[in-house]
């Protein structure tokens, strides 16, 4: 909307008779439609680019939308655009659509991907990562404590984001995602989890891993698409989530379906500005990169340093919520640390002729120090 309304904006400059999206989807105004994209997308004409060109892009799919609602209402109430027939009005709204790309969205594309090229990767330090979680444990157990000496609103809430955060920091998920996470769906878990056996596969897995299954606990949420996504918590995660429900009916009404509920409203917390608060206040260097997106790449990065088998891949991208193609894709090692890493190795042998000496070994084992 807000995307809409500068652009309703900037076409309002360009002709006073225009008031209303519909009077701005017609034919005869493409050629200023065109120009006030442009103006609100910040295009240079010296240059040929455009500064917000992720605008110009997204604009695209937004103007058609409403040309779709227009012909909608067109086709809905004949008598919408006065004598014109229904069947002229929807020819002329998809007229307006038709040559976008020749104007706006290829050029805007081509930007986009340039300034990507060069753009450098920004990942969490370990360091900040482990300050956050310090805090984050800090917070939630003093937070226990007042809660059972004197339950007061303040307190419950900050053990409810310590919670939350804690569970974005674990297992990297989409904040969004996780705070819809309904209560039901966390009260469910627990009976499923006393029920199981898993005695059978106990000869599967190593004693180690046989202990994390013991203190780990597996709830499924809705993922992006619909997909099942697990989310892992620890103990010290289950039993601060005890002290929520423990507590829960003081603060959060009863109509609230969220497991991490605002205390005001029906409606849950808002994930990725928690997660920017405690991020802030713990005194994070990089507070800026510890976002979800960041996590998550984060986290993918780094399982390459482990000799990952296929199965093993596909495990964490199930668990990280998308598909095998968009992991190796998007979050693993970024292009500009193995292009600088790796592909050098191979450059700076061949350039001294001794690439032969290290027939039959992989990138890792060769060593030009």
């Amino acid at each position: 909307m807000r995307e809409l309304a500068r652009f309703l904006i900037e076409m309002r400059k360009l002709d006073s008779n225009i008031t209303t999206l519909f009077s701005v989807l017609k034919p005869q105004n493409f050629d200023i439609i065109i120009q006030a994209t442009k103006t609100v997308a910040k295009y240079d004409i010296d240059k040929e680019s455009y500064k917000s060109p992720s605008y110009a892009m997204n604009f695209g799919t937004s103007i058609k939308q409403c040309c779709e609602i227009a012909i909608y209402h067109a086709l809905k109430r004949k008598d919408a655009y006065g004598t014109v027939s229904s069947a002229e009005t929807e020819a002329e709204l998809k007229t307006v659509t038709a040559h976008w790309k020749f104007h706006i969205s290829t050029l805007a594309a081509n930007d986009l991907s340039i300034k990507k090229w060069n753009r450098v990767t920004l990942i969490p330090f370990a360091s900040d990562i482990k300050l956050l979680k310090e805090y984050l444990v800090m917070k939630g157990n003093e937070a226990v404590c007042k809660l059972v000496d004197e339950p007061d609103e303040p307190y419950y809430k900050i053990l409810m984001e310590t919670v939350y955060c804690r569970i974005i920091l674990l297992n990297r998920k989409r904040p969004g995602k996780l705070q819809r996470m309904m209560l039901d769906t966390y009260e469910n878990s627990l009976t499923n989890v006393n029920n199981q056996n898993y005695e059978e596969f106990s000869e599967a897995i190593s004693p180690t891993e046989n202990i994390l299954m013991k203190h780990f606990k597996r709830v499924v949420i809705r993922g992006k698409r619909g997909r099942g996504v697990p989310v892992l918590l620890s103990k010290e995660i289950q039993e601060h989530s005890e002290v929520l429900l423990k507590y829960r009916y003081k603060f959060i009404s009863g109509n609230n379906l969220y497991f991490f509920g605002q205390t005001t409203s029906k409606e849950p917390i808002c994930g990725y500005k928690v997660l920017e608060k405690y991020a802030k206040e713990c005194g994070a260097k990089n507070h800026h990169a510890i976002i979800s997106t960041k996590l998550r790449k984060h986290l993918a990065t780094l399982s390459q340093i482990f000799g990952m088998n296929e199965n093993d891949l596909e495990q964490l991208a199930t668990f990280m919520g998308h598909t095998l193609g968009v992991h190796r894709q998007n979050y693993r090692l970024p292009d500009d640390v193995f292009q600088t890493a790796k592909i050098a190795k191979i450059l700076l042998l061949m350039e001294q002729g001794s690439l032969s000496q290290f027939k039959g070994k992989t990138l890792d084992e060769i060593n030009l120090v």
